[in-house]
């Protein structure tokens, strides 16, 4: 079993990996002259960076946030996915939707353990 500060350290990295694909794929998109699909994918790429960095800097984790971050995450993944799939790319879509779906997934798992501790 892994340790905790290991399984944090992972926990908090899915979350910078994901802004380093939002964010490129953002400014890509506004360099490109598709501006609103562009700062919408840019801004939250942002939004996570900016709770990864949170995420460092507080070393605490609340539960609703957790939650709200993935399917934050989840929907951003999405957008990007059938941005890639308008593009016409061959295997980035497929990734980023699976990508989107195990956030989908890890949050509504989260909110069951949520409800289930609760009762």
């Amino acid at each position: 079993m892994m340790n905790s500060k290991l399984k944090t350290n992972l926990i908090a990295m899915q979350h910078l990996v994901v802004a380093l694909i939002l964010i490129p794929k953002g400014y890509d998109k506004i360099q490109h002259h598709y501006n609103l699909i562009g700062w919408i994918i840019l801004s939250m790429g942002i939004v996570v960076l900016g709770y990864f960095i949170y995420q460092k800097i507080k070393k605490t984790s609340n539960h609703y946030v957790t939650i709200a971050v993935h399917l934050f995450e989840s929907t951003a993944l999405f957008l990007t996915s059938y941005v890639y799939f308008i593009e016409g790319k061959r295997f980035l879509p497929y990734i980023t939707l699976l990508a989107g779906i195990g956030f989908l997934i890890a949050s509504l798992l989260h909110s069951y353990k949520l409800v289930k501790a609760k009762n």
